[in-house]
């Protein structure tokens, strides 16, 4: 009997409400030096979020994106790949939302610099 009013009260519970938010995106490193064409660099995106507080890796589920693609171009997992133009102070995006089920909700951002020396 003790088993079932445990299982009862753990079903009846009330959820805090709020659903699990994205507030920010830490992207590591957050500056690179590549010094020569055709070497590559894995970045990283940390999601922050709050409801409840947490962190946890989110690489393979934002959006990566390069400023300028023949200095240095991105896959989808973060990888980057230096090209044969050189150029510094590249912004690299990693682009999530604040639902990661709802695709019309906020737009959250986090960014890291990109320098490639040597072409």
């Amino acid at each position: 009997m003790v088993v079932a009013w445990t299982m009862l009260a753990v079903l009846v519970l009330p959820s805090c409400g709020f659903k699990r938010q994205l507030v920010s995106i830490t992207v590591t490193p957050n500056t690179v030096m590549i010094g020569g064409v055709g070497l590559t660099v894995q970045f990283k995106a940390v999601g922050n979020y709050i409801h409840p507080p947490d962190s946890r890796d989110i690489t393979t589920s934002v959006v990566w994106q390069s400023a300028a693609t023949e200095v240095i171009s991105i896959s989808p997992t973060g990888l980057a790949t230096s090209g044969n133009v050189c150029g510094t102070n590249i912004t690299i995006t990693a682009t999530g939302h604040s639902d990661p089920h709802d695709s019309s909700s906020g737009v959250v951002v986090g960014t890291a610099l990109a320098n490639v020396t040597g072409c």
